[in-house]
């Protein structure tokens, strides 16, 4: 780094030294477009899809109430989770239960999460004709 100041200069150049971004240092971002977090064609299409159906009051996957509904990722994307087969349209309470622990909400509440996910997809597939 080279200073562009004056020779008659009153200012002192700064000893310090900034810390390097990681991309100075040539380390990876967490979680900034890595290829686990891309999308496929079919995968963002179906998101949109299930963005379209959560237009209505829908009956949620765990309580089976009509409530206004989310998507959650039944095993999280940065464990290797797709969207196709692995989102449930949970209200907020059952979302929050669920969160991070799938397998022990589905014992303690005996839904199959996993069952209304693929349900999800296989009635995309058959709506859009992929199937």
């Amino acid at each position: 780094m080279t200073d562009r100041r004056a020779p008659n200069s009153t200012l002192r150049a700064s000893t310090k030294r900034l810390k390097r971004t990681p991309l100075e240092r040539n380390t990876r971002i967490k979680n900034r477009g890595g290829r686990q977090f891309k999308q496929t064609d079919d995968d963002a299409k179906y998101w949109n899809w299930l963005a379209h159906q959560m237009q209505w009051l829908l009956p949620c996957d765990g309580c089976a109430i009509h409530k206004w509904v989310t998507r959650a990722h039944l095993i999280p994307r940065s464990r290797g989770g797709r969207d196709c087969y692995n989102i449930a349209l949970l209200c907020i309470p059952c979302h929050s239960a669920q969160e991070k622990r799938t397998d022990a909400y589905i014992e303690e509440t005996g839904v199959d999460l996993y069952e209304k996910a693929a349900a999800h997809t296989a009635q995309w597939r058959k709506e859009t004709g992929r199937g």
